[in-house]
């Protein structure tokens, strides 16, 4: 079986300049692993061809490309091409990106907007679906009351039912929907506060949010084993832990209530 990093090199092979596929191939052949300056002289490349290849490849940078070639099957002899080894590579990418990506003090911002409101508005799309139910899951046993919508035509009606000062939570990978823009400009015109939780950097929700927490996506990285829900779950996670390092002592209370219950006692 192919190791992860060779996968992911042929899936973009014809995209390559001549010399990019100079580059490609030496890491084909399983050389030795060199500092980006060292490789350049190497393949008499410049830094920037290099990085461009990383980049073409779905990868942010040449560390990138190091930590998979490291501890794909060719480069360090460990058995990394099992699937238990490509999830765990892809997760270990994952979650470096999202933490390298999403912003402190937006985190703040957020968790202090969910701790302070009650009733919270969920939207999210598609499998974004998914982190709707396990949002609602987290914060009800906080005391939260979550509202969870999961069509675009069901928002933009909702959006008219919001009320000055309610919360409204948003996941979106992409970042770019015209019916959601459209509910998050209704839902700003009426001051409600916004959250936004997208892979996009330059998403049009953006202008609108309170807090904007920027998270990741696997795009080239991944060849289909990874769910794409992961990354707005994990800031879900993240959001989640910081109300509760707040230690408020009616958080507390209620999410020892919330484990009582469903520990059936």
């Amino acid at each position: 079986m192919e190791s992860y990093i060779e996968l992911i090199i042929q899936a973009n092979q014809k995209k390559f300049t001549d010399v990019e596929r100079i580059i490609a191939q030496y890491f084909l052949d399983g050389n030795t692993e060199l500092g980006i300056q060292e490789l350049a002289k190497k393949l008499s490349v410049s830094n920037s061809s290099i990085t461009r290849f990383c980049k073409k490849i779905g990868l942010a940078n040449y560390k990138e490309l190091i930590y998979l070639y490291k501890y794909s099957s060719k480069g360090t002899k460990k058995q990394s091409d099992s699937s238990i080894s490509y999830v765990n590579l892809n997760y270990s990418l994952l979650l470096n990106d999202i933490i390298e990506k999403l912003d402190k003090e937006e985190v703040k911002k957020a968790a202090l907007m969910i701790d302070s409101g009650r009733i919270i508005h969920y939207w999210g799309t598609g499998y974004n679906a998914f982190c709707g139910e396990d949002f609602q899951f987290k914060f009800s046993r906080l005391g939260k009351i979550v509202n969870v919508i999961t069509d675009e035509h069901s928002i933009v009606m909702m959006a008219h039912g919001v009320q000055q000062g309610d919360l409204v939570v948003i996941s979106s990978i992409s970042g770019d929907n015209e019916a959601v823009e459209k509910a998050i400009k209704i839902v700003s015109e009426k001051n409600a506060k916004v959250i936004v939780i997208t892979a996009n950097e330059k998403s049009p929700y953006k202008e609108f949010a309170k807090a904007f927490c920027l998270t990741s996506s696997m795009g080239k990285k991944d060849m289909g084993g990874i769910s794409p829900q992961i990354p707005v779950l994990t800031v879900i996670d993240i959001l989640y832990t910081e109300i509760l390092a707040m230690y408020h002592e009616d958080t507390i209370k209620s999410w020892i209530k919330s484990e009582v219950i469903l520990k059936g006692k």
